[in-house]
């Protein structure tokens, strides 16, 4: 894969629920604000192979695939191929730092289509446009394990530590 881009926040969480938020392929609608529903389409939501159809909010849909995983620190979907990308895994790692910290990282690697002119849409426009899309899931997902609440369609804003 030639292009990835990726975002890292803290969080103030344990490992085990932050894992359970994660590879639950069910849960992303109980964290992530550009959810609107979720359905699983395995008769497992975890692990190898597990899969569900994700229904964002603007009515696009995607279908994600679990494809690599090392519990409780790394899962990888595959997502089919669109526009310009192809050959699409997203990655969720999370490193345990100290005091039930965590630094979870969301990356994508993916191919464009279209020679030099993709490499210069992941450069000025994918890149950005991938950084932003996970920030909102991470704001979502800390937001989610520090309070327990669930997110809607947006994330309300933690109180100052």
């Amino acid at each position: 894969m030639g292009n990835r881009a990726q975002n890292t926040q803290q969080i103030n969480a344990a490992i085990a629920p932050t894992w359970a938020a994660i590879s639950d392929m069910g849960a992303v609608e109980h964290w992530h604000p550009n959810v609107a529903r979720v359905d699983v389409l395995t008769d497992h939501h975890r692990g190898l192979g597990a899969s569900r159809r994700v229904e964002f909010h603007d009515g696009n849909s995607v279908i994600e695939t679990v494809v690599e995983q090392s519990e409780p620190n790394a899962i990888a979907m595959t997502l089919p191929d669109f526009g310009p990308l192809k050959n699409l895994v997203v990655t969720i790692r999370i490193v345990e730092r100290a005091n039930e910290r965590l630094e979870v990282t969301f990356s994508i690697d993916y191919d464009l289509r279209f020679g030099p002119l993709g490499w210069l849409l992941h450069a000025l426009v994918m890149k950005r446009a991938f950084r932003k899309i996970f920030g909102i899931s991470l704001d979502g997902l800390r937001y989610h394990l520090e309070t327990g609440n669930l997110v809607a369609d947006s994330v309300p804003a933690l109180a100052a530590s």
